[in-house]
């Protein structure tokens, strides 16, 4: 398992998913770009890892999956800093945790616990649409 990795996003665009592993530090800095960091099927160890994020003018969006735990101690000037859950996050003391540091400048950074299991966009749009087709007089 790699110690530590990181990635950069200057004016650009940047995305982490599928079958990674995540290092036990993650460095994510963007100057005026986004990044994407996945991590429903990432690989994690035991224990605890980082992600450090400076993210300048700029947005990171992380996503992490229901059976890892999250520490998040993130802060913004003039910009946001939020977790969103979807799903409860696991509290089982054996889980994973990855600890999410670092501040936002005139940027955000999103940590979305989600279900990858969930129904996607598609799934949810034809829901909807039978939904309002049976209500029909």
């Amino acid at each position: 398992m790699p110690q530590r990795r990181g990635a950069v996003a200057v004016l650009s665009h940047m995305r982490r998913d599928a079958d990674w592993i995540l290092p036990r530090l993650f460095r994510v800095f963007t100057f005026w770009g986004n990044a994407e960091i996945d991590l429903t099927q990432a690989l994690l160890a035991p224990g605890t890892s980082e992600i450090e994020i400076r993210c300048i003018m700029g947005s990171v969006d992380i996503i992490v999956p229901p059976d890892v735990r999250v520490e998040s101690e993130v802060d913004a000037v003039l910009g946001s800093a939020e977790v969103q859950r979807q799903i409860a996050s696991t509290t089982s003391p054996d889980a994973p945790t990855v600890r999410i540091t670092g501040s936002a400048f005139m940027g955000s950074i999103e940590i979305k616990v989600i279900d990858p299991n969930a129904p996607g966009l598609m799934e949810r749009i034809r829901r909807k649409l039978k939904g309002t087709g049976d209500s029909k007089q």
